[in-house]
């Protein structure tokens, strides 16, 4: 009888494993990447670029989505509270390593985002409007902001984004002040810039190149080490005098209990993407050093990037509304 039981069993169990039906490779339908920031600004750009070659690898569209707002939070907020099933993914940056820091957060950064791979890193210009005469050089900037302080107001997408942090510690290493105009998005911003509604903010290259080149603004240093391929004749800061280096990142990022093998997959598809040459290509002539590393080494890095900022943030004693 127990041998007779047995064979059951084992019959049940086959017929189990045959009914099971595989589970869908992903992914199977279309996926969102989120933009926490408006369009036309540098992640936007670099995002829809990384969303192209997803697309072609997935066989799936990869709709690029904005939803900007309170420094990236609202977009991060929204990815963090969606279904955990990779088909909502966010292109997030270094702001999401230092507003937990400065203020409540709606969602728990450490669990309910999950980093799944860098993209790049990109070195902050320092921009100021054509519409300045007295100012074309780093030089000219401290000098006019020494003899006008407070005078000189400065723009960003918005308090405590790396856009305000950084201009805030630039003007405390060269000593001056400047009065700082927050927006939301780096679009809006560079519009007033263009305009001459403000005098100076920080950018990137992608979404400044354009109006450099057309001397709608002007371009005065790159806190970088070394120049960039694409702005040859623009100096670094240390060139000019004030020893400063600062740069953007991107990475993608899902809901914190996403499935771990769709983990997987969305990080072998991005460094896999991110190694395309003409993807390389595009992202190193706009200044762009293209990254692409594992989930864990993306953690490491966030990580980093956060104590980092714990030790800068206390001195800029940045107060949010």
């Amino acid at each position: 009888m127990k041998t007779w039981l047995k064979q059951i069993a084992l019959v049940l169990a086959a017929m189990t494993a045959v009914a099971a039906p595989a589970a869908a490779a992903f992914p199977e339908r279309p996926v969102r990447l989120i933009v926490p920031f408006a369009p036309g600004a540098t992640t936007d750009i670099l995002a829809r670029m990384v969303a192209e070659r997803l697309a072609e690898r997935w066989k799936q569209p990869v709709i690029v989505e904005n939803k900007a707002g309170a420094g990236s939070i609202l977009g991060a907020d929204f990815v963090a509270k969606s279904a955990p099933d990779g088909y909502t993914m966010l292109f997030g940056s270094e702001s999401l390593a230092l507003l937990p820091q400065l203020q409540d957060m709606p969602f728990d950064w450490r669990s309910d985002l999950k980093r799944v791979s860098l993209v790049g890193a990109l070195p902050i210009l320092l921009l100021a409007s054509g519409k300045r005469a007295d100012i074309s050089s780093l030089k000219d900037l401290v000098d006019v902001a020494k003899a006008n302080p407070g005078k000189l107001n400065f723009g960003s997408p918005g308090n405590a984004t790396v856009h305000h942090l950084t201009t805030e510690m630039f003007a405390r290493a060269a000593g001056v002040q400047m009065t700082h105009i927050p927006y939301k998005g780096a679009a809006p911003a560079m519009t007033d810039l263009i305009a001459g509604n403000i005098d100076v903010m920080v950018g990137a290259e992608p979404s400044a190149k354009g109006h450099i080149q057309a001397g709608r603004v002007k371009a005065l240093t790159v806190f970088a080490r070394e120049r960039l391929p694409g702005l040859p004749n623009l100096p670094t800061a240390r060139e000019a005098g004030q020893p400063f280096e600062m740069s953007f990142w991107w990475g993608v990022m899902v809901p914190g209990k996403t499935p771990p093998d769709v983990v997987q997959e969305i990080a072998t598809a991005t460094m896999a993407v991110i190694r395309d040459p003409d993807l390389r290509k595009r992202m190193l002539d706009s200044g762009v050093t293209p990254s692409g590393g594992s989930a864990d080494e993306f953690e490491k890095f966030f990580r980093d990037q956060f104590d980092g900022w714990a030790k800068i943030l206390p001195s800029l004693k940045i107060k949010l509304d």
